[in-house]
C-alpha cells in the first residue's frame, strides 16, 4: 500500500512537470518591438539597446526587429500593438507618455488594454541650458521668469510628456508663468541656437552636447554619479514631485500570462548582460526590476496619478 501512494505521488509530480513544460510558451516567429518616438530618442534606443543584446546573446530563435511608427503622441503604435496586432509577437516599448497622453488626447486605447512586461530602466531628467546662457542655477530661471512673466521658454516634445509637466509644476510651486514650446526636435537644437530658455531632458538627448562644451546642467531629477557637482531638483529648490521617465514593454492584455511571463525571463536575462550594464551605464540610467503583475498595478496606479495631475494642472476637464 505504501509503495503504491508513492507510485501515485511520482506520477502526479511527473503530470505536473509534463504539463508545466507542454504549457510553456515560445515564440513561433519573428518578434517586433515597436517604438513610438523618433530614431535619436532614448526611446528608440532603448528599444536597440535590448535588440542588441538579444541578438547577440541569441534569446529569440527567430530574431526580433525594430518598428518605428509615429504619430497621434503614440496612439498610432499604441493602436498597432494593443489592438490590431493582439499577437504575443509584438510589444510596444512602454515610457509615461504612453499613460498620460491617453489621458490628455481621450484616446481610448491605453493602459487598460495593455499587461506589461517589464520596467528596466529610469532615465534623468535633466535641467539644460544653452552653454553661452545667462543661467547659472534653477534660481536664475526662477528670477528671470518672475521680472519677465510668459518670456521665459521651456522646449520639448509634446504637451503632456514628462518633462511638460515637470517644467508646469516647478513654475506653479515657485509662482511663476514659463512658456511650454513643442518641438519635432524636443528644442534640442532651438536651445543649441540660444532660441529657447531650457528643455528638461534625457541624457541621451543632452550629454553629447554637454561633452562638446555646447550645453550646461543646472539640475536633475536623480544624482548624477558622472557629475557630482550638478545638484538635484530638491537641492536645487524644487520640493515637488518629481515623475518616474521609466522604459520597458508592453503588449496586449488579450495575450497570456504565460506569454508575458516568457518576455518577462527573457529581459531578466538581458537585464544581466554585460552589454545591457553597458548601456545602463553610459547613458546614466538606474536600473529597476518591475515584472508582469506588479508593472499592471505601478501602470494602474500611474494612471490614477497623471488623471489626477493633469485635472489639478487644467489640461483636462473632470
Amino acid at each position: 500500500m505504501k509503495k503504491l501512494s508513492k507510485l501515485v505521488v511520482l506520477v502526479s509530480a511527473f503530470l505536473i512537470s509534463f504539463t508545466q513544460f507542454a504549457s510553456a510558451w515560445t515564440p513561433s516567429k519573428e518578434v517586433e518591438i515597436v517604438a513610438h518616438a523618433k530614431e535619436t530618442s532614448s526611446t528608440v534606443a532603448f528599444a536597440r539597446a535590448v535588440i542588441k543584446v538579444i541578438e547577440e546573446e541569441k534569446l529569440l530563435p527567430n530574431g526580433v526587429k525594430l518598428t518605428i511608427i509615429r504619430g497621434a503622441r503614440g496612439g498610432k503604435a499604441r493602436n498597432y500593438v494593443l489592438n490590431k496586432n493582439k499577437d504575443p509577437h509584438v510589444m510596444q516599448v512602454l515610457t509615461p507618455s504612453q499613460i498620460n497622453n491617453v489621458i490628455l488626447t481621450g484616446q481610448e486605447v491605453g493602459y487598460q488594454n495593455a499587461k506589461g512586461i517589464a520596467a528596466m530602466v529610469v532615465s534623468p531628467l535633466l535641467l539644460t541650458v544653452n552653454a553661452d546662457s545667462e543661467y547659472k542655477s534653477l534660481d536664475d530661471i526662477i528670477k528671470k521668469a518672475k521680472a519677465n512673466p510668459g518670456k521665459v521658454v521651456q522646449g520639448g516634445g509634446d504637451f503632456g510628456q514628462v518633462a511638460s509637466l515637470v517644467g508646469k509644476m516647478i513654475a506653479d510651486e515657485k509662482g511663476v508663468d514659463i512658456t511650454y514650446t513643442p518641438f519635432d526636435d524636443e528644442g534640442v537644437l532651438q536651445l543649441l541656437g540660444g532660441h529657447i530658455d531650457f528643455i528638461l531632458e534625457n541624457p541621451g538627448q543632452v550629454f553629447k552636447f554637454v561633452k562638446a562644451g555646447k550645453m550646461r546642467i543646472l539640475a536633475s531629477s536623480v544624482k548624477l554619479p558622472s557629475m557630482p557637482e550638478v545638484p538635484t531638483f530638491k537641492k536645487a529648490g524644487y520640493k515637488g514631485t518629481i515623475l518616474a521617465q521609466y522604459r520597458g514593454l508592453w503588449f496586449s492584455n488579450e495575450n497570456s500570462n504565460a506569454q508575458a511571463k516568457f518576455y518577462s525571463n527573457l529581459m531578466k536575462k538581458v537585464a544581466k548582460t554585460q552589454t545591457f550594464q553597458d548601456y545602463v551605464a553610459k547613458n546614466n540610467l538606474a536600473p529597476i526590476a518591475t515584472h508582469t503583475s506588479k508593472l499592471d498595478k505601478m501602470l494602474a496606479e500611474e494612471h490614477e496619478a497623471y488623471f489626477k495631475l493633469s485635472t489639478e494642472l487644467n489640461l483636462i476637464k473632470k
